[in-house]
């Protein structure tokens, strides 16, 4: 070679370092440029410094052969246009230099006219390509990057020396490309988080579906970075899906595409929308140009532009648990750039976020529901269930509204009760069924006879009352009621029986300023009434008037316009005693009558045979409160209300009320009834206050209706709110033991026994319950079929995934176990409920135990128990219920647990952390352990999910006030130590925790520099603040205090955020750690890679989980600032701490490793400063010739005869280079080796 070609490729060489030098920075300098991006400028520099015609970086994709052009750069860079490259010899693309590359492992160099190029050949020499240069690297994904340069054919030649260097900078690309894969996908997962977040705090704000869906899409665009989301639902009746929603960049795109049908006959060629939604499960496909035959029904319109797509199918109503295969509502799609956009992890975060859509359509649908029941009960509690006339609440109101214009106006009202005559011998006659056909059309005739301004209402049974406002006079009532009459007098057929109806009707005006209250002027047309139906045989006219004087009505209570006060006392006197003699028989003739009235009888089979003599007794007494003469408006109305509560909790149906009732009015008529005036006059009260009775009965009634629809509020509210399974449960059973048809409530699961161990209770009964299950006087509750102790309704419930039910636990044969012990109690019936999140798997059982017969089986309760079931069941779903094998914690376990907190019972423990370089104790960390009544010790990971928010809080001050204590007490003994306290990720937007730690500084005299505080979780993971907004984190830092990211990579997004966040120090996680025991070479080169990280930012580093001498050792010679663990100092309390430091002596740290994990740590090691070596052969003979730590270990080691082996050819290698293939040979054989080694050591 001449001095003058010498001189140019010495040149060449050195354009070549230097273009190598500046890819690396550029690099290195860069992590977070987008890899694509960053492979085109490095394209671009080595072509440019090197002035070569092409240089161009490829990749293989996992699974696949051929090899895409990533990045192509030169004055010949269209040569790769339509350049067809394979790994697969059979294929002509395969059979040249990359081919071979790839196949091969190993950078090489091949000259134009080389046969192997043949195929390509006439295309380079039209660019006068002379030579090529190739190497590939791998991916950690199995896919490979490809390096290819070009020259000239007048050009300097690529010699060994740069061949190597080609590989070197093969191998950067290639770590460089899984950094950045690494930091896209987290960054990528992060952003899908935080849009998962947005979502699932949003969804329900928002209006209705539409919103919901729209949101969806916009938060998965504009939050994630979607390239575009497609939200398509079924309608009924339809064949193709609908769209209702599409954002993103490429919408304009996705527009294009045919609209999706809902089903195919040939699932091979649906679209993935179609498959989604006919699979009812995720679908995704990847661009067929990438991922091969992955790419079936990806659209061809999206080729260009889309790397993958996914659809993930939506739920808008509970899945049926008895439905195999759920059908969904909807789909919607999400259209990634990266064709490996949709990995695993991806993938878990996308079925999440259409849980909390479809949950978010569920919560819709229920508050829908919910808004409709809230607007049924707003009806039903103003209108007649029959006749959907006005009942007699909303006539009160209206009353309230006509005489305040009468009054404004000046003009008269009348108010008329009407009665219909002879109405029960026609129900006796025809059935029920006809009578209430009979009173749907009476209302009807009477609405079409009145004015348009008048008033029809209906009080219940046969009773309307009628209001006619806006009078001049009281005689113009003569002609309104006369339209009324010929409404009754047009006869009615029932049966093909031809009927007459007759009515009583009274009415009492109301002059303006008359003072009279709509109450009173119902009562005075009520006394009308029956002064008219009294003489119904002899009367001249169906109707009476009460005259009106135009004053002020002062007899209210004084005369027999009410059946309260002096003259209905007076009425009575002369007859209660008598008609009392008369009660036995007249209630033994009408319990036959209940008996025969099917829902009220299978209500009476409930309950025991001893307490139909208790019944007999109360309806007695009962009666005789109707006689009782000093009986006052205000106690009729309370015990009116407490019966109409009892009615509705044990499941009566209003209707049946009403039967009833009118069955009762009937027989005290008869009973009770004389010929005498004085005695009708008698039996007028008691039928009065009967009519007053069976109002507020239905009043009651409903209000406890509303009283469930309000239940079923909260529990909605809840069911959103709620932040782990344990605050549902507890949640729920507070709020459902607050309910006024339930005495005390609990959610259960089976322990490994089959007995039902309760997680969450309410209510005094329940915790009594437990109280004696604890104390052996009562039987368990248990779900084994096998047992007397699995009968019961939870039993049953658990295993048959249905609501099951004990009516009376006096008189079901199954619950003797549990009767004697329960009733005591005051519990008279009880419910389970199985949650069933997934279909036909309870999850757990919740158990509703009622003061009231009937176990919950009335209509309305039914549907009460349905709902509670549909949104506890929901909210499930977003928390997660627990799993097989989760720890059960009693609730009476819990419960102690969080009373002790505040108590001596808390006692801190401290474990030492140590500075790895020196053995010195720098720092204690805080840790809690609580003190159960049976001796136990109990760890944070036992009890800490037992606590509440107030709960943590609590915690954190008694623990950061023992622990600065305990830095006083060891400060005085000479002992100067950092103490670190662990806080939860509350604590980041929590002010209270901000003023515990500014009280606990001035209190302790801590200095707050040496005062860490641990996040337990971090930021990123759970929804918390990001920086700008975290003021708790702010103040902190204000305060001087230092922040602790724990368990550093058990989450990618922690890696990101870690520049973000004011941490001083990270420590890296323990489960992490403890996989060296299966997986050493890669767990510590990830630890490697975190302590890197951390020391990259200024941070120190401590490796938690250091549980044996070997761990020690290895994060010692991976750098690790301090290490904390059992092998270096378990947890102690404050007096065994100080005896520990005052007789620890600073041990002795020896440089070179003496366990094999410490050889394997310091070969890494070993590994990374060999590659970090400048490319000179003087410098890889030094290396290879200076003693190395495993060189050390093993020399020390006997019987290491193959290792010895294969680590003397290594280095042997190592004087050649990192690239030469004979090294990285003996290199893999040692590591594999020494792997083995370390795997069979104890």
């Amino acid at each position: 070679m001449s001095s003058q070609d010498a001189t140019s490729n010495g040149a060449f060489r050195e354009r070549f370092y230097r273009s190598v030098a500046e890819t690396l920075a550029l690099l290195h300098a860069t992590p977070d440029r987008d890899r694509r991006q960053a492979i085109h400028a490095v394209a671009g520099i080595l072509a440019a410094t090197m002035d070569l015609p092409l240089v161009w970086v490829g990749r293989r994709e996992p699974g696949r052969y051929s090899v895409e052009v990533l990045a192509a750069a030169g004055p010949d860079a269209a040569y790769t246009e339509g350049l067809r490259l394979s790994a697969d010899p059979q294929e002509i693309g395969g059979s040249g230099p990359v081919g071979m590359v790839l196949r091969e492992a190993h950078a090489l160099t091949m000259a134009v006219d080389t046969p192997a190029f043949a195929p390509w050949r006439d295309a380079a020499q039209q660019h006068d390509f002379g030579a090529i240069i190739v190497a590939a690297a791998a991916t950690h994904d199995d896919g490979q990057l490809v390096l290819s340069a070009y020259a000239r054919t007048d050009g300097p030649p690529f010699g060994a020396d740069v061949l190597d260097w080609a590989q070197r900078l093969a191998d950067e690309l290639a770590r460089f490309w899984d950094h950045q894969q690494l930091l896209e996908r987290s960054l990528r997962l992060s952003r899908y988080r935080t849009a998962q977040r947005a979502i699932q705090q949003s969804l329900l704000e928002q209006p209705g579906p539409d919103a919901v869906y729209a949101k969806l899409a916009h938060a998965l665009v504009d939050i994630a970075g979607a390239l575009a989301v497609d939200v398509l639902v079924a309608v009924p009746g339809a064949s193709m899906l609908h769209r209702v929603a599409l954002a993103g960049a490429i919408s304009d795109v996705v527009r294009q595409l045919p609209t999706p049908p809902c089903r195919v006959d040939d699932e091979a060629q649906a679209v993935v929308p179609t498959l989604a939604f006919m699979q009812a499960r995720p679908v995704v496909r990847r661009h067929p140009d990438r991922v091969g035959h992955d790419g079936r029904t990806f659209h061809t319109l999206l080729h260009d532009h889309a790397g993958a797509v996914g659809c993930w199918p939506l739920f808008a109503r509970p899945r049926d648990t008895a439905v195999a295969h759920a059908v969904p509502s909807g789909v919607f799609v999400v259209m990634a750039n990266e064709a490996d956009a949709f990995d695993d992890e991806l993938c878990r975060l996308l079925d999440e976020v259409a849980d909390a859509t479809s949950l978010a359509l569920h919560q819709h649908a229920q508050r829908a529901a919910l808004s409709r029941e809230k607007d049924r009960q707003t009806y039903l509690a103003l209108h007649d269930d029959l006749t959907g006339l006005p009942n007699r609440r909303a006539l009160e109101l209206h009353l309230e509204q006509v005489l305040r214009r009468a009054d404004a106006r000046g003009r008269q009202v009348a108010v008329g009760l009407l009665d219909l005559d002879d109405l029960k011998p026609i129900n006796d006659r025809h059935g029920h069924a006809a009578g209430d056909r009979l009173l749907v059309e009476m209302a009807r005739r009477f609405r079409h006879g009145l004015r348009n301004d008048d008033y029809l209402a209906r009080l219940g049974g046969d009773e309307f009352v009628l209001v006619f406002e806006d009078l001049e006079t009281g005689q113009e009532v003569d002609g309104l009621l006369e339209r009324v009459d010929e409404a009754l007098r047009q006869p009615l057929t029932i049966d093909e029986t031809t009927v007459s109806m007759g009515a009583s009707l009274g009415v009492a005006l109301y002059a303006c300023g008359s003072g009279l209250t709509g109450e009173q002027l119902v009562r005075r047309a009520d006394q009308a009434m029956y002064r008219v139906k009294s003489r119904k045989r002899q009367r001249s006219r169906w109707w009476a008037l009460v005259a009106v004087d135009g004053s002020a009505d002062k007899s209210g209570e004084l005369t027999l316009s009410s059946p309260y006060g002096e003259a209905a006392a007076a009425a009575l006197a002369e007859y209660a005693e008598e008609w009392a003699l008369r009660l036995p028989a007249l209630v033994d003739g009408f319990s036959e009558q209940l008996r025969a009235h099917a829902g009220i009888a299978a209500l009476l089979a409930l309950l025991p045979t001893s307490d139909f003599a208790q019944l007999r007794s109360r309806l007695i007494l009962h009666l005789r409160l109707l006689l009782r003469p000093a009986l006052t408006d205000a106690v009729h109305r309370a015990r009116a209300y407490r019966a109409g509560v009892l009615y509705a909790a044990c499941g009566l149906e209003e209707v049946w009320l009403l039967e009833v009732i009118e069955e009762l009015r009937v027989a005290l008529a008869t009973t009770l009834g004389g010929t005498g005036r004085l005695s009708r006059r008698a039996l007028m009260v008691v039928l009065q206050r009967l009519g007053m009775e069976r109002q507020w009965q239905l009043e009651s009634m409903r209000e406890l209706q509303r009283k469930r629809v309000a239940v079923l509020a909260q529990l909605n509210a809840l069911a959103w709110s709620a932040e782990s399974y344990l605050a549902l449960i507890q949640g729920a059973t507070d709020i459902l033991a607050a309910h006024a048809e339930v005495v005390a409530c609990s959610v259960g699961r089976p322990d490994r026994d089959g007995d039902l161990t309760y997680e969450a209770a309410a209510g005094g009964a329940f915790t009594r319950y437990l109280r004696a299950l604890a104390a052996g006087s009562v039987a368990s509750i248990g779900v084994r079929a096998e047992d007397p102790e699995g009968q019961g309704p939870s039993g049953r419930a658990w295993r048959t995934g249905t609501i099951e039910r004990c009516g009376h636990y006096g008189s079901d044969p199954v619950m003797a176990l549990w009767s004697k012990a329960v009733l005591e109690l005051g519990v008279i019936s009880s419910v389970s409920v199985p949650l069933c999140p997934a279909r036909h798997r309870p999850a757990v059982v919740l158990a509703l135990f009622s003061p009231y017969l009937g176990g919950f089986r009335g209509e309305d309760q039914q549907a009460f128990i349905e709902q509670i079931r549909t949104v506890l069941e929901l909210a499930l779903v977003r928390l997660a219920p627990p799993r097989p094998g989760f720890e059960l914690l009693p609730f009476i376990v819990r419960e102690r647990w969080r009373a002790s907190i505040a108590t001596a019972a808390l006692e801190m423990y401290y474990q030492p952390l140590v500075h790895l370089a020196d053995g010195r104790a720098s720092e204690i960390e805080a840790l809690a352990r609580l003190h159960d009544i049976d001796g136990t010790v109990l760890s944070p990971g036992r009890f800490l999910a037992a606590l509440d928010g107030d709960d943590l809080l609590a915690l954190f001050c008694q623990g950061l006030a023992q622990a600065i204590a305990c830095q006083r007490r060891l400060a005085d003994q000479g002992h100067v130590l950092d103490v670190a306290v662990n806080v939860p990720a509350t604590a980041l937007h929590d002010a209270r925790y901000v003023d515990t730690v500014s009280a606990a500084i001035h209190a302790g005299r801590c200095d707050p520099a040496t005062l860490l505080l641990e996040i337990l979780e971090s930021p990123t993971e759970g929804g918390h603040p990001d920086w700008p907004d975290a003021s708790g984190v702010q103040t902190l830092r204000a305060l001087g205090v230092r922040l602790v990211e724990d368990d550093l990579g058990a989450g990618y997004s922690s890696l990101i955020r870690l520049r973000q966040w004011p941490f001083d120090c990270i420590k890296v996680d323990q489960a992490i750690v403890g996989q060296a025991h299966t997986d050493p070479r890669g767990t510590l080169r990830f630890v490697r890679q975190l302590i890197r990280i951390g020391h990259d930012l200024r941070l120190e580093v401590v490796v938690e989980g250091l549980e044996t001498p070997a761990l020690v050792e290895a994060a010692r010679i991976l750098g690790a600032d301090f290490g904390q663990g059992y092998a270096l100092a378990s947890p102690m309390p404050v007096g065994q701490l100080a005896d520990w430091l005052a007789r620890r002596s600073t041990p002795t740290v020896v440089g070179t490793p003496h366990t094999g994990l410490g050889a394997l740590a310091a070969e890494l090691r070993w590994e990374e400063q060999f590659l970090a070596l400048p490319e000179e052969p003087a410098y890889w003979k030094r290396h290879a010739e200076a003693a190395c730590g495993p060189g050390a270990y093993l020399h020390e080691l006997a019987g290491g005869g193959a290792l010895h082996t294969t680590h003397e050819a290594m280095h042997r290698a190592a004087e050649n280079g990192p690239a030469d293939a004979r090294y990285r040979e003996a290199h893999e054989a040692f590591l594999a080796l020494l792997v083995q080694h370390v795997l069979t050591q104890k």
